[in-house]
Parts: C-alpha cells; structure tokens; sequence
C-alpha cells in the first residue's frame, strides 16, 4: 500500500510519517531527503522539482515492488503531483490512502524559524506554498499536528487505513 503524507511546509508530515512507518511496517520516502540525496538542494526549478518527484516514484515503486508498504512524505501542494501518485498505484495493483497534515500558521511560523535537517522551506515558501495549493477533492483523512497527540494521529490513521470502527484500532 501507498500512503501519501502531504501538506504545506512545517506541518508535521516528516514527524508524523517517522511514527507512522513504525507503527504499520512500512517505508519512509521523502521529497526533502530524496532531494538531499540527488545533491538538490537548493533548486526549486521546475526542472529539478521534476527530477526530484522522478527519483522519488521510482523509489515508491522499487520497495512496492519487493512488497514493501510506503509512506510518502512531501508536501504534494498541487494535485498533479497527487495524481502522479494515484497512477502509480493503480499500474502496480496497490491500494492508496491521502492524509493531509495541518497546523495553524501561528505554529507554522514557529517550526519553520527553526533549522530542520533536511527542509529548507522557511515561512516565505510556506506562504506562497498556501496561495498555491490544490485543495484535495477525495475523501482523505486530515490531521493538526498541533492540536492531536502523536498517538491520537496514529490511532486515527491506522483506523482509516485499515477501516477499524473509532477507538477499535490494534496495537503495535
């Protein structure tokens, strides 16, 4: 299975999908590391953004291959790039699932002033990156990281992903 993590930057999806991947065996792709990796940093250029979602589907689909489940993790602001990843399921026979990660821009603002490992989105990118935006048409599931426990966030997905009825969700 495929699970996209998606938001805007300093949301929470890179946090969240490190807790999540333990939590269901799974994974973890991410734009920012993918793009560390392909010595990108740096460049936004839709060249380079092109190469860079290039080299992480191709990685998606190299550990789906081997039977690998895979989280997603960027921040797939604008909806072709989602449909990119629902193509790909669907070619490979894989059940995909969307969860979008929010905070309020007053946090936003506060994660985004610190140095993180890989990002560097700062609360410029974010601005323009929330002007630009694709609001997601489908059902998906939608958590704030900043007003949801990291054990409430996982509980709730893993209750969408595997369809368990609320508060019904295994361990482990």
């Amino acid at each position: 299975m495929i699970i996209l993590v998606f938001g805007l930057p300093g949301s929470g999806k890179t946090f969240f999908s490190r807790h999540l991947k333990n939590e269901i065996s799974a994974c973890h792709l991410n734009t920012d590391i993918v793009r560390h990796e392909m010595n990108k940093k740096g460049s936004y250029d839709a060249k380079s953004t092109l190469e860079v979602y290039k080299r992480l589907m191709n990685k998606a689909e190299e550990k789906l291959t081997n039977g690998s489940n895979v989280i997603i993790d960027g921040t797939f602001h604008k909806q072709d790039r989602r449909n990119e990843i629902t193509e790909l399921a669907s070619e490979i026979g894989h059940d995909i699932f969307f969860i979008e990660i929010r905070a309020s821009e007053q946090n936003v603002k506060i994660r985004l002033a610190k140095k993180r490992e890989y990002s560097e989105a700062d609360y410029e990118v974010y601005m323009q990156m929330k002007k630009e935006f694709d609001p997601y048409p489908e059902y998906h599931l939608v958590l704030w990281s900043d007003s949801q426990s990291i054990v409430e966030m996982i509980i709730m997905a893993k209750n969408y992903i595997y369809g368990y009825p609320a508060n019904t969700c295994p361990t482990g």
